[in-house]
């Protein structure tokens, strides 16, 4: 996954601005994915949703781990969205996750 960036949440060309509320921090791939998007499809509905907001929406209600946590699986309209427009199981990020499970240090525990 490498190193981390910071990511503008609603892109700059669509609006966004510098301000702490609009910043996130994210993994290089997954920011290129995403790159100017703030809205993508659901691949569900077909509709077009805003991507998950870290700052204003629950993971937890989003997201899930599949059951050998190798995956991230969409559970509403903006986490499937958001699972596909930011690519969040490619081949690279699956990989990385079936050995963080292997090494017992995924998923992450909820405190």
């Amino acid at each position: 996954m490498g190193r981390l960036e910071i990511d503008h949440i609603i892109p700059k060309t669509a609006g966004g601005n510098d301000l702490q509320e609009n910043l996130w921090v994210a993994c290089r791939l997954c920011n290129g994915f995403k790159g100017i998007q703030s809205r993508a499809t659901d691949p569900l509905t077909g509709r077009r949703v805003r991507l998950f907001n870290p700052r204003r929406q629950r993971r937890n209600r989003h997201f899930a781990w599949s059951d050998d946590a190798e995956r991230i699986l969409g559970r509403t309209a903006s986490g499937r969205a958001t699972v596909m427009a930011l690519q969040l199981n490619n081949v690279i990020a699956v990989m990385v996750r079936r050995h963080w499970v292997a090494a017992g240090w995924h998923p992450p525990r909820r405190g």
